[in-house]
């Protein structure tokens, strides 16, 4: 019994001993932080350790390889963390969706497309030169902005001035059977002018049926008065061609206004720029006739309003007949609105137009007449009078 308190004293004074020397060893060769924090009372382990560091950075010193950190850093994941992301990226979508759009095709295309839409066609060109990508839109839309500028501006005047069928559509009976109702009419140096003003179509180009023939004319038309405005308006009078002659200048203008025609054949925005012009032909003929005191004539009702509106709603209303045909510019002094391919029905009061299928009507016509005639009779060069109605023209 006397030998255990003198047994736990030696071993209470050789741990004494462990720890005086190994923190003699660690104020000696370990670094001040070390030996401080020995001072403090770590545990012997401890101690050791940060002496094998020590020492291990002291041999890295000496030439060897140094000790690589690989600690990472703990990433952290909880509920709570994730609640608070998701709150963040719903406040960043937010805020990126309230941000005003900085242009036109910022706008979504619903409302990018009802403001073209209301738009006149001469400022769609403007749109089209302003950047590529508000070109690419509009040309990719066409049809439809098209459609709708029709419906809404001149329903009236895209019944009287339809597009004439282009040659390239036509199938081989419809070519057969053109071929043998005007023969040799078809070829090109047959094709003689009949007007001053009008260049004839090509029968390569568009249909040579009597439909799509006066539907050309009735396009030249458009663009020849409208080019003889400004003369009309400041009382210039138009040059006049004598009888058989055919000046180059004029040759150059009829060709120039035929160039017009054959681009509103393939384009749909210069055909409702052919409808725009003619309006504003019409406004400005109305105008100039009404202030004319010895012109007393019928004529349309039309008011400021009416004009900047921009439509052609005021030519549905009654008035005078509208199929005066100018057989040469000498006639534009009193013409005023023309819209041919419509007659006036008292009885029931509105506009009857000629209908859109005529060209069809006309081809089935002359079909039949090809199947029902011999082979040997003269093939007439001259359409029949049942083929074209009579409001067409008078």
């Amino acid at each position: 019994m006397p030998a255990t308190p003198s047994t736990s004293r030696s071993g209470r004074h050789s741990q004494s001993s462990i720890v005086s020397d190994v923190s003699a060893v660690n104020v000696v060769v370990g670094p001040p932080e070390i030996a401080n924090t020995n001072a403090t009372g770590i545990t012997t382990k401890t101690k050791v350790k940060a002496t094998v560091l020590y020492e291990d950075a002291g041999a890295a010193a000496d030439g060897l390889e140094p000790l690589v950190d690989l600690t990472q850093a703990i990433p952290l994941h909880s509920k709570k963390t994730d609640r608070k992301q998701k709150r963040r990226d719903k406040k960043e979508a937010k805020r990126a969706s309230t941000v005003p759009p900085r242009g036109m095709l910022d706008l979504p295309y619903e409302l990018l497309y009802s403001i073209v839409t209301l738009v006149e066609p001469r400022e769609l060109f403007v749109l089209c030169r302003v950047n590529k990508s508000l070109r690419d839109f509009i040309l990719s839309q066409e049809h439809l902005i098209t459609r709708d500028i029709i419906a809404w501006r001149y329903p009236s005047l895209s019944k009287c001035f339809r597009l004439p069928v282009l040659a390239q559509d036509l199938d081989e009976n419809a070519r057969r059977a053109l071929n043998e109702a005007y023969g040799d009419a078809l070829s090109p140096r047959r094709v003689n002018a009949n007007y001053k003003h009008v260049q004839s179509p090509d029968p390569s180009l568009v249909c040579f049926c009597y439909t799509c023939r006066l539907r050309w004319i009735f396009l030249c038309i458009i663009v020849d008065f409208a080019h003889w405005q400004h003369h009309l308006d400041n009382g210039l009078p138009i040059p006049t061609i004598p009888r058989g002659a055919d000046p180059d200048w004029n040759k150059k203008l009829v060709a120039e206004h035929a160039q017009v025609v054959v681009k509103a054949l393939h384009s749909q925005l210069w055909y409702v720029r052919l409808l725009q012009a003619h309006l504003t032909s019409i406004t400005r003929s109305i105008r100039r006739n009404t202030a004319n005191q010895g012109n007393r004539r019928s004529r349309f009702r039309m008011t400021p309003s009416d004009v900047a509106s921009g439509t052609d709603a005021f030519l549905d209303r009654s008035g005078p007949p509208t199929v005066d045909f100018p057989y040469n510019r000498d006639n534009y002094d009193m013409l005023e609105a023309f819209m041919p391919s419509r007659s006036w029905i008292k009885d029931d009061g509105k506009w009857v137009y000629v209908p859109a299928d005529q060209h069809e009507r006309e081809l089935r016509l002359l079909e039949r007449q090809r199947q029902e005639a011999p082979s040997s009779t003269a093939v007439s060069q001259t359409p029949p009078a049942a083929l074209v109605p009579r409001s067409m023209i008078f």
